[in-house]
């Protein structure tokens, strides 16, 4: 034990953040998906489109509610500003704030109008306002957390509020189920404990910073961030436009089976969150220097990320057993283009990294309202006519626009910056084999042992090309025992 105790202090505080958040974010999500096989059990299909269309409302809102403040950008303020962080802290959370109870006041003179475009009852309208007074203070406060390598607070409470959560939910459910009132007691149930946490951290943010008004704060946290709101309004427009449209198209029934389909879909996602989040502080503190890591993790991180979303589109027909009822495995061939589409989501995140460090965000706005326009006018025209899984179609084929010109912007900027920060031949090789791999699953799944023998070979590909990487990385540590570890 004494000897584990003196090991585990010498592993660097940023290896450790990084370890605590990945899992912490893997748990969280990860419960999320968990608990998908019960609430598809003990709710009817309407009940859990509703709980979609609050999520996919939410989502989209809440990109002009925090003012997109806890973008890339906040890193970049954390950076400027290492001794005024408090008081940064306390001042955008008091912008927010205002804007969560801007929204309060514009829902207030019309709310049956509000309420008629959502799809969604007063008292789901006004959880929602609840959220966007009160989560951005969350986000803001593990956003430094993270950034400053302290993990043990926030991995406690990461860990338990998700706990607390998921199993007051169940019990909610549980209660009201047969009443009509399941998917407004699951929400009430979850969210009464994020909100209640968060903002018991808003209070502390604004007692602690004690600046709830600096020009400079504000005017440049604005300047980076409202270029990114175009951009979150259209990311969001990009994952859950084609919920609401089919919401209105098709009905809540549809939404359910395409919106448990889709998180099955995305549960690649709950890796790629995490390695990009703990990815990111390295990035942006090691561009520029002469010796870094950034291109050989980058292309580990995909690979990775890819194999994952390969596996997760051959093993869909599985996954959807386990995890739903008989009525939704209809939807089993949206998997391949879900699958494809979000590991190009992290291409963009990628390359859309590069733009927020060189305070170029406006290229990061401009791909992303282009992809979302192609695909609002796409879904228009294909879900009436081919019925809701035309959108996990239309919407991989915005992800392709949005993934390649994410990375022609970036690769803009760095050649007007000189560097090169990438290998980006082997992003785009990855890209195009990954998407094809996934895509091949369409087949595959009408010949299970054929798809048995394809997950077995990828997995055994994986082990060797670890194996591989393994050893040479020794080779080379025999050959240069200078090298840092």
């Amino acid at each position: 034990m004494k000897s584990f105790k003196e090991k585990t202090e010498r592993i660097p505080p940023g290896v450790k953040s990084s370890v605590v958040y990945t899992l912490a974010t893997l748990f969280t999500r990860g419960l999320a998906i968990v608990t998908v096989p019960v609430f598809t059990r003990i709710m009817t299909t309407e009940e859990i489109g509703l709980v979609n269309l609050y999520n996919s409302w939410y989502a989209m809102i809440s990109v002009v509610a925090t003012l997109s403040l806890t973008s890339g950008g906040f890193q970049v303020m954390m950076k400027e500003y290492p001794d005024r962080r408090r008081q940064y802290l306390s001042s955008v959370t008091t912008l927010t704030s205002v804007m969560a109870l801007l929204l309060a006041v514009v829902y207030a003179f019309a709310p049956s109008f509000w309420n008629e475009i959502t799809g969604l009852p007063t008292e789901l309208m006004l959880l929602m306002l609840a959220g966007f007074l009160t989560a951005p203070a969350r986000d803001f406060w593990l956003a430094q957390q993270r950034y400053e390598y302290r993990y043990k607070l926030a991995g406690i409470l990461s860990f338990g509020q998700a706990i607390v959560a998921t199993a007051l939910s169940v019990l909610i459910v549980l209660h009201l189920r047969g009443t009509g009132y399941a998917a407004e007691g699951r929400l009430f149930a979850n969210y009464a404990v994020l909100y209640g946490v968060a903002f018991a951290i808003w209070i502390v943010l604004l007692v602690r910073g004690k600046t709830f008004f600096d020009h400079e704060f504000w005017g440049k946290s604005l300047r980076l961030s409202l270029p990114l709101i175009g951009y979150s309004i259209a990311a969001q427009v990009l994952s859950v436009s084609d919920r609401t449209m089919i919401g209105s198209m098709v009905g809540n029934d549809a939404v359910g089976i395409y919106g448990t389909l889709y998180s099955v879909g995305t549960i690649c996602t709950l890796f790629w969150s995490a390695l990009n989040a703990s990815f990111l502080p390295y990035l942006f503190e090691n561009i520029g220097k002469e010796e870094n890591k950034i291109k050989r993790i980058s292309s580990l991180m995909l690979a990775v990320y890819a194999v994952i979303a390969v596996l997760i589109t051959y093993l869909a027909p599985e996954i959807v057993r386990i995890l739903a009822t008989e009525e939704y495995y209809e939807g089993i061939y949206i998997m391949p283009p879900i699958a494809a589409g979000v590991f190009l989501m992290a291409v963009t995140n990628m390359y859309s990294n590069i733009a927020v460090y060189y305070k170029k965000t406006v290229l990061v706005m401009i791909p992303a309202v282009i992809a979302a326009v192609s695909n609002v006018v796409l879904n228009y025209i294909f879900i009436p006519r081919y019925g809701y899984m035309a959108a996990a179609y239309t919407t991989l084929v915005a992800y392709v626009l949005l993934a390649a010109l994410q990375a022609l912007f970036a690769l803009i900027v760095q050649r007007r910056k000189g560097e090169k920060i990438y290998g980006n031949w082997s992003i785009l090789l990855l890209s195009v084999v990954t998407v094809g791999l996934d895509l091949a699953g369409l087949v595959l799944y009408r010949n299970s042992v054929a798809r048995y023998c394809a997950v077995a070979a990828g997995i055994a590909a994986a082990a060797l090309l670890c194996w591989l990487y393994v050893k040479k990385r020794r080779q080379h540590r025999v050959r240069d025992p200078r090298e840092p570890q």
